[in-house]
């Protein structure tokens, strides 16, 4: 009976020592693991990228491949779920791990399955929007390799992939709004603590079927809220839907005007811009409101000035056209030109040869002869202006605001003027000088006292402007001696006392007076005595505080008038 005894307990005893290893197996196999979309924003159009699978402890990178796994999308239109406009795969280029529950950082191992996509495609399932819509994609992951091991040993055989959300880190930023019937988009930098410029993009045609499309199908808007152009250029987007009439440009110019209210948006920093039908737009948006702007750039524009005297009213607004040689609105922007550009004072035509990027993903590509707002807005670089970011950015209604300069003496505080003179760049006649009213920063008594800087800068809000007004103050250091013996002659304080003070401030006079020899030391030297004996009839009560301030303040001046 005993030995059967002991045969059971060392059957349990290695069952239990199993229990462990059984265990691990159940947490591991048959998982569901969770997965993100990545999408880009290229100057093209936005695509996934990537889908990005949480697996929860490192993977062992090495043990993945990509003919591991197969994906297939359903795409439909988001305005329309019934309408697939794609089911079928997508081509896997890469499948790497990483640390990152990101793309581009792969890893030999991490916790994160990073599963690759062409970032060039047409028809591949690849694109978020096409025909004017935008979609939402639906991603399956079948698994078909071996068990996933993980680093600390166990491994896992997932049997099920869940999406989870779609990421895009520049259209995540969109919000998208209406105003009187008008959809649009838009982009804050969430970080600005001052009005900041307004970038106004408008859409070419058939790509304002739904309001998502206008800011995916190329990267016109969201170029300009990409995080290298808002390190380079901070700045807010507005894309309206599909405005295209005067009563819509009302409605656009509205909007803004809500935004400058909320001390969102530089009232003179507002670029209007936009590419074939957003081209004609932009110059919709001129004709009726041909004061606003401080610059334009209309791409391939499908109209222009439309008459002498529409243009007549731009005649001084910065505007910079771009058409490609080949493209079928070539001869008309080119017309419009010659028409026109004789009225337009501050007007440049560009014409590119070909519609080429050179830079990854398309890496030499060149396209359709309409396009030229790809190489525009992303890599086209003039030979004196620069990209169009970098002259768009220079421009500004006020020119210049003018440089106040005023003096005044230690200890007293500057009279600074109420109003100053602004340059202001209006479309139809150029720049004018305005006298606008001016609120200027508090000035610290210290910037103007006698330990002060003797020269300091003063900033100041202008009326209607974002753009600072700045006044340089000089501050004269006198010689104040003759005060100070004044002042010593008056005090009512015993002779010996008085005397003391005053042989000091003789000598300080008698040393600046010889012309044959510097002695200005001997002189700060004297002054500095005075100074001290001044501090020391403080306390017995020789003097009060008041008297003793005014003094020292004097002899402070008078040193600084020497020492400068």
């Amino acid at each position: 009976m005993s030995k059967k005894i002991l045969g059971y307990f060392l059957v349990c005893f290695i069952m239990l020592l199993n229990l462990p290893s059984v265990s691990a197996a159940d947490e591991t196999l048959g998982k569901i693991l969770p997965f993100i979309l990545k999408n880009e924003n290229f100057a093209f159009h936005e695509r996934t990228d990537a889908l990005i699978i949480d697996v929860g402890k490192e993977v062992d990178g090495s043990t993945l491949s990509i003919s591991d796994f197969d994906v297939h999308v359903i795409q439909t239109r988001k305005v329309n779920p019934n309408y697939v406009a794609y089911d079928g795969t997508r081509e896997v280029i890469d499948v790497y791990t990483s640390q990152v529950n990101d793309t581009g950082s792969p890893s030999d191992t991490g916790r994160y399955i990073i599963i690759d996509f062409p970032d060039v495609g047409w028809g591949d399932g690849g694109s978020t929007n096409d025909g004017g819509y935008t979609f939402d994609s639906a991603y399956t992951i079948t698994y078909k390799g071996a068990e996933i091991e993980f680093v600390d040993g166990s491994s896992i055989l997932p049997e099920e992939f869940t999406q989870t959300d779609v990421v895009s880190p520049v259209l995540d930023k969109f919000k998208y709004a209406n105003h009187n019937g008008l959809d649009y988009s838009y982009f804050y930098n969430e970080d600005a603590e001052e009005p900041l410029p307004l970038v106004v993009f408008f859409h070419g045609g058939g790509q304002g079927n739904d309001i998502y499309t206008p800011i995916r199908f190329s990267n016109g808007g969201t170029v300009w809220a990409n995080p290298e152009n808002q390190a380079k250029y901070p700045t807010h987007v507005l894309a309206p839907r599909n405005a295209t009439t005067v009563a819509a440009m009302h409605n656009v110019k509205a909007v803004i005007d809500e935004m400058i209210a909320e001390g969102k948006v530089d009232p003179n920093r507002v670029y209007i811009t936009g590419f074939s039908m957003g081209g004609a737009s932009t110059w919709t948006f001129l004709r009726t409101f041909p004061d606003f702007a401080a610059a334009a750039a209309p791409l391939c524009p499908a109209g222009g000035p439309g008459s002498v005297d529409n243009a007549k009213a731009v005649a001084y607004l910065p505007i910079w056209t771009f058409v490609d040689e080949g493209d079928f609105l070539y001869n008309s922007v080119v017309n419009n030109d010659r028409i026109y550009g004789p009225y337009l004072n501050d007007s440049l035509l560009s014409i590119l040869p070909e519609n080429r990027l050179d830079n990854p993903p398309y890496n030499g590509h060149v396209f359709d002869g309409h396009a030229v707002w790809l190489p525009v807005y992303n890599e086209y670089v003039h030979p004196e202006r620069g990209m169009l970011n970098d002259w768009l950015f220079s421009q500004s209604k006020i020119r210049s605001i003018s440089e106040v300069e005023v003096s005044t003496v230690s200890g007293v505080a500057p009279t600074l003027p109420e109003t100053v003179v602004v340059d202001v760049n209006h479309s139809a006649t150029g720049i004018v000088s305005e006298e606008r009213a001016v609120v200027w920063n508090m000035i610290d008594p210290q910037s103007y006292g006698t330990e002060g800087p003797g020269v300091f800068k003063v900033e100041g809000n202008v009326e209607g402007s974002v753009e600072k007004a700045v006044a340089t103050v000089t501050v004269e250091y006198r010689n104040r001696i003759a005060d100070l013996k004044e002042t010593v002659a008056g005090l009512d304080i015993v002779h010996g006392n008085k005397n003391a003070l005053m042989v000091k401030l003789n000598n300080a006079e008698k040393f600046l007076a010889d012309t044959k020899h510097d002695k200005s030391a001997q002189a700060v030297k004297m002054l500095d005595n005075f100074i001290g004996q001044v501090n020391n009839f403080i306390k017995p009560g020789k003097l009060t505080e008041e008297q003793a301030t005014e003094m020292i303040e004097a002899g402070k001046e008078t040193i600084r008038n020497i020492t400068n």
